[in-house]
C-alpha cells in the first residue's frame, strides 16, 4: 500500500531526531524486517522506524535486538493496534503508535498496557522520551516544532 505524505514525513522527522540523538551501539532502521515471534505470515514485517542494536545481521534482526518499534499509523491504524503492537510488545520491545488522523502518539511498554484502549497517549503539545531523548509530538506533524 502506498504511503501517505504524512506518513513519510512523520517517519523522516523519527529518523532525523534518533539518528542525531541516540549513543554509539545503536542504529536506526527504517522499513525494514524484523523476525517477530509468532507474527501471522510468511514474510516477517517492515518495521516502520527501529532502533536495534548496531550489528550485521545474518539473516535478519530479531526482537531480542530491537530496544524499540514506531509504527506510524495513517489507515494502518487497526492493524497496527490489534495485530502489531500486541505481538511486538509480548516479544518484549517497548512499542510506539504515531496515530496520524488523531494527531497523537500512543506508548505500550508492557503487557498491561494493551489492556487500555490506546496506551499511554501523548497529544500534540507533549513530547516523548526515547532513550534519554526528548521529541515534541509536534514535530512529526506539519507543526513548526524543533526537537
Amino acid at each position: 500500500m502506498p504511503r501517505s505524505e504524512a506518513h513519510r514525513y512523520a517517519v523522516a522527522k523519527l529518523n532525523r531526531a534518533l539518528c542525531r540523538g541516540i549513543g554509539p551501539g545503536y542504529s536506526v532502521r527504517i522499513h525494514d524486517e524484523v523476525d517477530i515471534p509468532d507474527w501471522p505470515g510468511s514474510e516477517p514485517p517492515h518495521i516502520d522506524v527501529a532502533v536495534l542494536f548496531d550489528r550485521f545481521y545474518r539473516p535478519i534482526p530479531t526482537a531480542a535486538d530491537a530496544l524499540l518499534f514506531i509504527e506510524v499509523a495513517d489507515d494502518s491504524y487497526d492493524h497496527d493496534r490489534r495485530t502489531r503492537i500486541p505481538l511486538y510488545v509480548k516479544a518484549g520491545v517497548q512499542s510506539w503508535i504515531v496515530n496520524i488522523p488523531e494527531r497523537l502518539i500512543e506508548y505500550y511498554g508492557s503487557p498491561e498496557d494493551l489492556d487500555l484502549p490506546h496506551g499511554t497517549m501523548y497529544v500534540e503539545n507533549d513530547s516523548i522520551e526515547i532513550l534519554g531523548l526528548r521529541i515534541p509530538v509536534g514535530y512529526l506533524f506539519d507543526v513548526k516544532v524543533r526537537p
